[in-house]
């Protein structure tokens, strides 16, 4: 996904894919700045040369990539057979975002006795293509063609496309100093070149400042998430998620799937963060509630899947919404995200206070529910159909990939199907709007929820418990179940829809050898003839299901299973946060390898998007299952997981909750845990009665 050699700047809802030698060059497909789903800009390449030694090339030193952006640092090439003494210059390049604007900043030091002169020269060019028609990131659509001008601007040009439905994108490219600049424009793309000439003094340094301003505008971020969770075992580790999810927030304020294709909003992959990041960011998950609730479908439409009730799959920006060549715009193919809002609305109340559910979010969690509820079958099981449209989805659960679901032998699923973990959703849907409707006096409903919730769960443990293999099957589809043994079951456990008496059955299944990595739980058992550890979905390692089956593990009170699964996903995830400074970090997905000669399940997977939002809210759901944390009388309860065996544990863990319009902090170390009432959290009042929560000290 990310080319070797290139790096990630994100921020605002942009993103620059940035080449080997610190800026954007043209010769990678995958390079580019991309914004609203446009690419921008495919070419913004800072060129430096030595007036006597023009030809001279340049090496690389060092890169970091971050909440900053991303920083590289080149030393000029020796010529020849020369030494440490015949490079001249040390090159400092900065890439970042703010907003609508990127630039670059070139910092030159001049490490000779005489002084330099150097020429710098900016060379930006465009196609303003849509991200789709982009073969670096997905199967390319046809080309559109969009009429391509560039005006001279201040110190450089204003790049320009018009889309044949009127709208134009532009990129004004400037180079700090210069007032010059030529332009050309081309059938298939519109270029510009700036340059200036720098005199660098013996010793001294001198920069310069390419910048490159989007059109039309989109803003910047307006929220800051910044939660409070450490662990002495995993330094820095979750200042890096936290930082990670600030730089995918959308202007919208809910953040992006996952870098660099996916820079949009994603209905599952945000309703997920919203759960992993609740107890501590809560503002997070109600901008997440609010940004979908708005975006609920009101009516039908076969050809984008809305249907009353329905939460969005995905949201797409750029021209080929507009011209008829995308559905996604948004695109409603998925079967989970519903129930998944209505889960989390109640999950809301749950922690928030009921006072904090607007009309418009119970309305809204209202008609996720009676969707889930009319779509059900008379077990209440939640099934879809492939989507016939060039551009539709086999599969809508979120493993989406058109080989996802298969029998051990690879046999595919015969449509309908049915998969495990929505029945899972759509059950703690049931049960937690029934709570927000018993709240608000409507006992009718409540009740009515209550029994789809509990005939749901019955059908479930009939239809879908697999005898020989003491676990709960991947799917059902047209010919019974789709008998196997794969992760989906961790979401069932962490919905409640599983039976006390599966529970410890389901969890030693998914610990078994076949299943679980030293990074965590394989996607698809390896035991079955259709195991792929390169797979997208048939055998690799998504930190973000780990953290849902740790979590499910706590809910049924399975310490040890939790304290297995919350040590081997906070390992992965660290290893990938620090292990390469020019990488971010929490990829989507790991190879589920064990080898002798790969970490086993740690390998970035090559189609990874990089950083992911909900592997970096994993932390944090890793984070709720050490701490068992709940939810009694309106204040928090903290179990923490014991059992991490000899390996590394949790060291002193500090965090702070939010609930019911108070903070709360937690100390854990050792066998003494101690929870501290701290204050009313910001932007809430407490509740009448709610002032007097005493510390709570447990010891072992």
């Amino acid at each position: 996904m990310i080319p070797d050699g290139c790096a990630l700047a994100v921020r605002d809802g942009a993103v620059c894919v940035v080449g080997e030698y610190g800026d954007v060059r043209s010769d990678r497909a995958e390079t580019g700045v991309y914004a609203n789903d446009t690419q921008y800009l495919g070419e913004f390449e800072v060129a430096v040369t030595d007036h006597d030694e023009p030809e001279n090339g340049w090496d690389r030193l060092d890169r970091r990539a971050g909440p900053d952006g991303v920083t590289t640092v080149l030393i000029g090439a020796a010529p020849g057979e020369g030494r440490g003494d015949a490079r001249k210059f040390l090159v400092k390049k900065n890439v970042a975002i703010d907003g609508d604007v990127m630039t670059v900043e070139t910092t030159l030091r001049n490490y000779t006795p005489k002084k330099r002169v150097v020429d710098v020269e900016l060379t930006a060019a465009s196609d303003f293509r849509h991200v789709f028609e982009s073969p670096g990131f997905f199967t390319p659509r046809d080309p559109v063609h969009r009429d391509l001008s560039a005006t001279d601007w201040k110190g450089g040009s204003r790049l320009a496309g018009t889309s044949p439905d009127g709208t134009t994108r532009s990129a004004t490219v400037q180079l700090a100093g210069t007032s010059d600049s030529t332009a050309e424009t081309a059938a298939d793309a519109v270029r510009t070149t700036v340059s200036r000439t720098l005199r660098i003094a013996p010793g001294e340094e001198a920069s310069v400042v390419a910048m490159a301003r989007f059109g039309p505008t989109r803003g910047r971020v307006d929220l800051s998430f910044d939660p409070s969770v450490s662990m002495t075992s995993y330094p820095g580790l979750f200042d890096a998620a936290a930082d990670t999810l600030q730089a995918l927030l959308l202007p919208e304020g809910v953040p992006a799937a996952g870098a660099p294709r996916f820079v949009a909003p994603f209905g599952r992959d945000a309703l997920l963060v919203g759960f992993q990041t609740l107890p501590f960011a809560p503002e997070l998950t109600r901008r997440v509630l609010t940004y979908f609730a708005g975006r609920q479908a009101s009516t039908t439409d076969p050809e984008t899947l809305a249907e009353p009730g329905k939460i969005p799959h995905e949201g797409r920006r750029g021209d080929l919404p507009a011209l008829g060549r995308s559905i996604r715009s948004p695109y409603y193919g998925t079967v989970d995200a519903t129930p998944l809002f209505a889960a989390l609305v109640a999950a809301y109340a749950e922690w928030a206070g009921e006072d904090a559910i607007t009309d418009e979010l119970y309305d809204a969690a209202l008609g996720a529910v009676e969707w889930t509820v009319t779509t059900g079958d008379e077990d209440g099981f939640v099934w879809y159909e492939p989507h016939d449209h060039k551009h539709g989805l086999t599969h809508q659960g979120w493993k989406d990939s058109d080989r996802a679901i298969a029998r051990p032998d690879g046999t595919p699923a015969t449509p309908p199907i049915a998969l495990a973990e929505v029945q899972g959703y759509a059950y703690r849907s049931f049960r937690g709007v029934s709570d927000l409707a018993a709240a608000r006096g409507d006992d009718r409903l409540a009740e009515r929820l209550t029994e789809h919730a509990e005939r749901l769960r019955e059908a479930f443990d009939r239809e879908f418990w697999l005898p020989d293999e003491k676990c709960y099957a991947l799917a059902l589809d047209a010919d019974g179940a789709v008998d196997a043994v794969a992760s989906n079951q961790g979401h069932a456990l962490w919905s409640g829809i599983v039976q006390p008496e599966r529970a410890d059955d389901a969890i030693g299944r998914l610990l078994a050898p076949d299943m679980l990595t030293d990074a965590g739980l394989r996607t698809y058992s390896a035991s079955h003839d259709a195991f792929d550890p390169l797979s997208y979905h048939r055998g690799s390692v998504w930190p973000h299901d780990t953290s849902i089956a740790a979590m499910g593990c706590a809910r049924y009170d399975r310490a040890d299973a939790a304290a297995a699964l919350v040590g081997r996903g906070l390992n992965a995830l660290e290893t990938g946060a620090t292990a390469d400074p020019g990488h971010w970090g929490f990829p989507e997905l790991l190879v589920g390898l064990d080898d002798v000669d790969v970490d086993a399940g740690r390998a970035r997977h090559p189609d990874s998007c990089e950083p992911a939002a909900w592997s970096a809210g994993s932390a944090f759901g890793f984070a709720q299952a050490a701490l068992g944390l709940g939810i009694e009388s309106g204040m928090p309860t903290v179990e923490p997981v014991t059992g991490f065996g000899s390996g590394q544990g949790l060291g002193t863990t500090e965090v702070t909750l939010h609930c019911h319009g108070r903070r709360y902090d937690v100390r854990h170390s050792g066998d003494s845990t101690v929870v501290t009432p701290t204050g009313r959290a910001a932007g809430r009042e407490a509740p009448d009665g709610d002032h007097d929560h005493p510390e709570v000290t447990t010891d072992g």
